[in-house]
């Protein structure tokens, strides 16, 4: 195989979990052109790998906001970019029609994919899905990536699996110094936002966790997207004073920051795959999802704080009948149960 094209067209936690898809394919083709076909802001930290030797960009939300003719110019684009390149193999790791749509349009390579009704006749190839919404999201990549024989290494190892570069780590040790922390300091990252509200929590029940961790001398600063950091300010209302908060689009200096950190304190959302991805523990305040199809990882490094609810999944974005009950039972108690015994498995306190 000399070019082959990967593509991801998923949200930023299922894009950082192929990872380790991108990373099986380019070790059993070494010498081969690799390019990654992914969303942003995925496709910023799959630059800075070692997997992929080009990335496309294509974001799915963004363009189906355009009008109709806008619409049909940037799918034509994308096309004509994948048909130009000549791909040997297409690795369709979305389980989506568009994506499906996309590299056939493109006329790719001998195309590989998930055989879920509706885009099974896109691929030469196809994966056995009837379980689809049964097992994780991961499996189903691994079931994509058996057709070729190849089988990802575990997304939970010593290190991580997602490269850290030394840019950065550097601005994690500059972000340490500015706000005083030192190499001797339990640090804990919180992260308090999803892509729903049904996913997160309540700030007062984050104010008695963040003060009870001050209390014993944990170091703690917020992670969060730019547009999410003025609703930090109901939590910092709740503890009566501000932390350190790293609130920038770029996820580079993220993971940075992460590698660094001792445990993330994170709701079930993208950034919590991103600390996994480095190596660092984290401890999940689940709400709504299954846990099966979106938690890959051993429950000793990366435990979850979860109130058992009969209606969990829901799928839902806003929950009224049931007034998200299994975000308003999980106490402060719990998470701060688990997360002792997560700080005590990882640095002994």
């Amino acid at each position: 195989m000399k070019r082959i094209l990967i593509v991801k067209l998923r949200p930023l936690g299922d894009a950082v979990l192929a990872g380790t898809c991108f990373e099986a394919v380019r070790e059993a083709f070494p010498k081969a052109w690799i390019t990654a076909l992914v969303q942003p802001p995925a496709h910023e930290l799959y630059k800075q790998t070692e997997w992929v030797n080009e990335v496309m960009a294509y974001h799915r939300g963004a363009i189906d906001r355009k009008s109709f003719f806008t619409r049909v110019t940037k799918n034509y684009k994308i096309t004509q970019a994948i048909k130009k390149r000549h791909f040997d193999l297409t690795i369709d790791l979305s389980a989506s029609h568009r994506s499906a749509q996309l590299i056939t349009w493109g006329q790719a390579g001998f195309k590989i994919g998930l055989g879920l009704p509706g885009i099974k006749g896109f691929y030469d190839l196809s994966a056995p899905a009837e379980d689809e919404m049964k097992v994780s999201a991961t499996e189903l990549d691994r079931r994509v990536l058996a057709l070729i024989g190849l089988t990802p290494k575990p997304h939970d190892r010593p290190g991580g699996y997602w490269p850290v570069l030394a840019e950065m780590a550097e601005y994690a040790d500059t972000f340490w110094k500015a706000n005083q922390f030192s190499e001797h300091d339990v640090v804990v990252a919180l992260n308090p936002f999803a892509s729903c509200m049904t996913k997160e929590w309540y700030p007062d029940k984050w104010a008695v966790v963040i003060k009870e961790l001050l209390a014993n001398g944990v170091k703690l600063y917020f992670t969060c997207a730019p547009l999410e950091r003025k609703g930090l300010e109901k939590i910092e209302k709740a503890i009566g004073r501000t932390l350190p908060v790293y609130a920038g689009s770029a996820l580079g200096p993220l993971m940075g920051l992460y590698k660094k950190t001792t445990v993330v304190l994170s709701v079930d959302s993208g950034p919590r795959h991103l600390a996994a991805a480095v190596g660092t523990k984290t401890l999940t305040i689940w709400g709504p999802e299954p846990v099966n199809r979106w938690h890959p990882y051993y429950i000793e490094n990366h435990p979850i704080a979860m109130k058992a609810v009969f209606c969990r999944p829901c799928g839902l974005s806003v929950c009224i009948e049931k007034k998200h009950e299994c975000m308003a039972q999980l106490e402060p108690a719990q998470v701060m149960l688990e997360l002792k015994q997560l700080l005590k498995r990882t640095v002994g306190v």
